[in-house]
């Protein structure tokens, strides 16, 4: 079968493709997008031949690119710069020698048009950032010497371009959000952290429309043992605007872990949400890999603006004592779960947390699996094709091991994830193993934890493991790098599921803290947003994964020079796929 599938959100587009078989004499193929005017463009490569030197301005047409997938990381800036939005790909088997290809005697293949863009349908809106920082671009951009002071500066300043480039349009999501109650109506806002400064002169700006439970963890004065909110810059400048506002202080083990708006009209009603995992830091925008809806939905609205009530009456009568917070009208009040009707965009399951009676105690290897959590794990174990996630530390039990029991049920399904820590990647290794993870002992130096190539930690390129012509790479800026809470259940079948909010996705976030959770079932072009952006986020860091793991010869990028080698990666003799996520890709293909 001859095919070619693209997808896209607001951020990136991939593009896969077959033609049913290995290609004799195939030396790689070029991509060219295709934009609603019909002009072509090949896309930039960067791998050369052996021997050949890098070329300014280098495109696919004389340096292929030798795999059956690829992401166009440049059509959002095309998009915006020219207004065109719709692209579609070309796809073009080269032969000849290195520096004197041409295109085979082949049928060309031709995408789907797909746009790049936010919305997913009139009422909803889904955007992703492009917080990698461990890249060649923001290494170049530091002339080979990134830093967390110097970068931290940068997106730190409102009319920086990388701040612009790494957030993509997540600033404009959040402040058009805002921007509805400038005239009319309120805002509610539920906060972890609130420092950027550009977007707390949107809130500021809000006035008293603006009313805000703020758990924010920063403080300019740690030596003080009591906190003192005007030891808080976001906390001062709300005060001054008149916005209403709840401190939310929680104690030791346990945060205020939201991150969601909802917009109430000039009548009084509920008809908006915004949620995700998008901090209101520089960091958040710019610096971790997030992601956010915008919903214009009157039950979800009134869904999240009773749960901010049930935040700001617990806050109120705890009357700044942390023990008396999350009291049992509240814990009550999150332990039932709502499902709400979004018509054309599918069903929506609605959680808030904490959602048991009582905090998390010290034997957590008998306790009751959370409510929320038994929906997670139901509909990861009712999974027929893939599970993709995301996620930052979701602590133990999570996700993590809910996949990994999955894919050892089923062979067959295509699991891939990423998180930041290190310790929940191995945890898929482990359980899918059936193996418990070595107990580390203090004060020796304790051997790497395990990973499974499927299941990965975010790391980047270091010294011991620059190829040849890159530079060293800046990891994080903070504690997360992988900071999205994501998992997209059968991203292509109709009962697909997309999972999202501020859970960390584990029994912890249950148990303590202030959360919510979105699950959102049957929307085909929200779950395929989604996925595009996990494999995104999965790709990036599988690479620098098997460049730390394989040494110098995983990391070389040469073009091979025989065509059979480069594609039996690919594909056997037979022409069955041999790459696993190819095969993913190309199931969404009418059969």
């Amino acid at each position: 079968m001859q095919n070619a599938i693209a997808f896209a959100n607001n951020d990136v587009i991939t593009i896969a493709w077959s033609f049913g078989r290995k290609l004799p004499g195939c030396m790689g193929f070029a991509v060219k997008r295709i934009d609603a005017s019909g002009n072509e463009t090949p896309l930039p490569a960067m791998a050369v031949f052996e021997g050949m030197q890098r070329k300014p301005k280098q495109t696919c047409m004389d340096a292929p690119f030798q795999k059956f997938y690829w992401k166009d990381v440049y059509a959002r800036l095309v998009a915006d710069k020219s207004g065109q939005r719709t692209f579609r790909y070309k796809i073009i088997p080269l032969e000849g020698k290195p520096g004197a290809l041409v295109p085979m005697n082949l049928p060309q293949l031709i995408s789907n048009a797909v746009e790049i863009t936010p919305q997913v349908s009139p009422q909803m809106n889904a955007y992703f950032n492009r917080g990698l920082i461990s890249t060649q671009r923001v290494s170049r951009a530091f002339k080979g010497k990134p830093a967390k002071g110097p970068l931290l500066a940068r997106i730190a300043d409102a009319k920086n371009p990388l701040r612009a480039s790494l957030a993509g349009d997540m600033v404009e999501a959040l402040e058009g959000f805002l921007a509805r109650a400038k005239k009319s109506g309120q805002v509610y806002a539920a906060l972890y952290e609130l420092t950027d400064k550009e977007l707390l002169s949107r809130l500021s700006g809000l006035g008293n429309r603006l009313h805000v439970v703020l758990s924010n963890a920063m403080q300019t004065d740690k030596t003080k043992k009591k906190f003192d909110e005007n030891d808080d810059p976001a906390r001062v400048d709300l005060k001054k605007s008149k916005a209403e506002q709840f401190a939310r202080r929680l104690g030791s083990n346990h945060i205020g872990h939201n991150k969601f708006l909802v917009y109430v009209n000039a009548k009084g009603k509920p008809v908006a949400t915004l949620f995700g995992s998008t901090n209101w830091t520089a960091t958040g925008l710019c610096a971790q890999t997030n992601n956010t809806i915008v919903l214009d939905d009157a039950g979800v609205a009134a869904r999240y603006k009773a749960y901010w009530d049930k935040l700001a009456a617990d806050t109120k009568g705890a009357n700044g004592d942390a023990k008396k917070l999350q009291a049992t009208a509240q814990r009550s009040f999150d332990a039932v779960g709502k499902n709400l009707d979004l018509g054309a965009d599918g069903q929506f399951a609605s959680w808030f947390s904490p959602n048991t009676p009582k905090s998390r105690g010290k034997n957590t290897k008998t306790e009751k699996r959370p409510p929320d959590m038994a929906d997670v794990v139901a509909r990861i174990d009712k999974a027929k094709h893939a599970i993709l996630f995301l996620a930052f530390y979701p602590g133990t039990p999570s996700v993590v091991q809910w996949a990994a029991a999955a894919q050892k049920k089923s062979k067959e399904l295509f699991v891939r994830g990423c998180l930041t820590n290190r310790g929940s990647a191995s945890s898929f290794y482990y359980e899918l193993r059936g193996m418990t993870p070595p107990k580390k002992v203090k004060g020796k130096k304790n051997p790497p934890a395990k990973q499974d190539a499927r299941v990965i930690a975010a790391d980047a390129l270091d010294h011991k493991t620059i190829p040849d012509g890159w530079q060293k790479e800046i990891l994080s800026a903070g504690f997360a790098i992988v900071h999205d809470k994501i998992v997209v259940i059968d991203p292509f079948s109709d009962d697909c599921v997309v999972m999202t909010g501020s859970h960390n996705l584990g029994h912890k976030a249950s148990y303590n803290n202030d959360e919510n959770l979105a699950i959102i079932e049957g929307n085909k072009k929200l779950a395929q947003a989604y996925a595009t952006h996990v494999l995104d986020v999965y790709d990036h860091f599988a690479w620098r994964y098997m460049v730390a793991t394989g040494g110098k010869k995983a990391a070389d990028q040469s073009l091979s020079k025989n065509p059979d080698d480069w594609q039996s990666k690919y594909f056997d003799d037979d022409g069955k796929i041999k790459v696993a996520q190819l095969r993913f890709f190309l199931s969404a293909l009418p059969s």
